[in-house]
């Protein structure tokens, strides 16, 4: 599923029964070289956990949380997800 947000977009993932929610969207202050905010969402619990990155690009921004969602999967009690599923599927649908 995927629908706007005020200025961005909002894509709704599920694998396995598991909900990822990714929020794209362009940073205010195009001055500045990061352009582009990606939020990813962790919806197993009413108050879902969130890791959010900027970058250049959306592909950038997702990267990097990607990453992060990784490095900080068992610190955070975070799901497991596939980022590189995540990614080509965001690409497959021109979110990124």
């Amino acid at each position: 599923m995927q629908y706007r947000r005020g200025a961005g977009k909002v894509f709704e993932l599920e694998s396995g029964g598991q909900m990822l929610d990714v929020h794209v969207t362009p940073e205010d202050g195009q001055d500045s070289a990061n352009h582009w905010r990606v939020a990813a969402y962790d919806r197993r619990t009413l108050g879902a956990i969130a890791i959010s990155e900027t970058g250049a690009t959306r592909d950038e921004a997702l990267e990097k949380v990607g990453r992060a969602w990784i490095e900080q999967t068992a610190t955070r009690n975070l799901t497991s997800f596939d980022w590189v599923a995540v990614t080509n599927t965001l690409r497959a649908i021109r979110a990124i």
